[in-house]
């Protein structure tokens, strides 16, 4: 979080306060969230958590074919998990990661009367959720919406916690692109998934498909991708499958928490045995007793992000099997700036969802919060290469301002009709 460290200028523009993630950077998590890499599939989600031994689940939103990358999903197979470790009788169950897979599996043995203690790495539960006061307001700096509501697991928690939501319409964002007018995104994104050679690799099918439109459409068609595609995934084409086109992510009935994350995942881990700051880097399990550093217990369910699974050592090593699923599968790189200001100075979206077509590709998708916050606060997100392009040889202080740079052109562009 930071504040101006010098008088950059005392215009409405200047923001009060601003917070820039490193997610990638971040030694516990090492990315976003799960991605298929070229030739990846559900098939290598679903393998990944396969019980291996009767005493070990590798478990979370990269091995949930059905909610990849998001939070439910991550709930949803640490439930699970948990499922196989009572099925194969387990005694006391060692879970890795106090995540939203990590918490839901703890919650799901205690209430089956099953001995789990959960070790973290961090010195706070929730791994990618994570609130935080910004000013005067309380915001996500991670995951930020109850997405695919109606089939929420953590949305009906929230309804029964009483915890305020409100609805994002992802479908009509207020959009601008730096060199025109823009229309059709949606209808050129569909026809792309329609139309592209799905035998040959992602990048090359789309390098065809584009060859043969008008040039017009293939500048909207880019630009769908952009939106669509690169957003979501959060990986350059050459490093994504083909079946991502298939991937659900945000403009499902997403609600967001005004109170951020926190307030959901702290009352579900209430009771829980966790201990903070116990990072695991050997999986010790062997026949006999399984070992996680000085823990002893005889069912491991293992909750780390992908990113942070490849660097630990497991003993003996996982099968083919799984080590051929994770090399399938990576993270993403997304980054969020969340930027505060005395006033909002920016044209409203009547959906508060903003997007700004620029090449290269920057900060692309926008989501004004001043309503929600009470607060004129604002959060850019960036994807892909274009993390390392705005991020890199950069202060905090300059990436935020660079990215307040990126919605006053994009203001400027819907003020002018673009």
């Amino acid at each position: 979080m930071g504040k101006p460290s010098v008088e950059r200028d005392s215009s409405v523009y200047c923001p009060t306060a601003w917070h820039v993630t490193h997610w990638g950077d971040d030694a516990f998590c090492r990315g976003a969230y799960s991605t298929l890499l070229p030739g990846g599939s559900q098939g290598h989600r679903r393998a990944l958590g396969e019980c291996l031994g009767g005493r070990l689940v590798i478990a979370g939103e990269a091995c949930n074919p059905q909610a990849p990358a998001m939070t439910h999903g991550a709930w949803d197979d640490g439930i699970r998990a948990a499922e196989l470790a009572i099925r194969h009788n387990a005694r006391r169950v060692i879970v890795i990661g106090a995540g939203c897979a990590g918490i839901a599996a703890a919650r799901h043995l205690h209430g089956h009367g099953v001995d789990c203690l959960v070790v973290e790495a961090r010195n706070r539960i929730g791994g990618r959720t994570h609130s935080l006061q910004l000013g005067s307001v309380t915001l996500d700096v991670g995951a930020a919406w109850l997405q695919q509501f109606a089939d929420n697991t953590l949305a009906r928690e929230s309804e029964r916690l009483g915890i305020r939501v409100l609805k994002t319409d992802f479908g009509q964002p207020l959009s601008a692109a730096s060199d025109g007018p823009l229309h059709g995104i949606d209808a050129a994104w569909q026809a792309l998934r329609h139309g592209i050679d799905r035998r040959m690799p992602l990048a090359d099918g789309v390098a065809r498909y584009l060859a043969g439109l008008p040039p017009g459409q293939a500048r909207i068609t880019r630009y769908a991708i952009e939106a669509n595609l690169i957003s979501e995934a959060c990986l350059a084409l050459e490093q994504l499958s083909v079946e991502s086109l298939d991937e659900q992510g945000v403009g499902n009935d997403d609600r967001f928490l005004p109170g951020g994350y926190s307030q959901l995942i702290e009352h579900l881990a209430a009771g829980l045995n966790v201990r903070l700051g116990q990072p695991v880097s050997l999986i010790d399990w062997r026949d006999g007793e399984l070992r996680i550093n000085d823990e002893r217990g005889d069912f491991c369910i293992c909750t780390v992000p992908l990113g942070v699974l490849k660097t630990l050592d497991f003993v003996p090593e996982l099968p083919q099997r799984q080590r051929d699923a994770m090399a399938h599968l990576g993270m993403g790189n997304l980054e969020k700036v969340v930027l505060q200001f005395d006033q909002r100075w920016w044209p409203r979206s009547p959906t508060g969802y903003l997007r700004w077509y620029d090449t290269p590709v920057n900060w692309l998708e926008w989501l004004d919060l001043t309503d929600a916050l009470g607060k004129p606060t604002i959060a850019g997100l960036i994807a892909g290469d274009a993390v390392q392009r705005q991020f890199a040889g950069r202060t905090d202080e300059e990436i935020a301002f660079a990215a307040r740079d990126a919605l006053r052109a994009w203001a400027s562009a819907v003020e002018a009709g673009g």
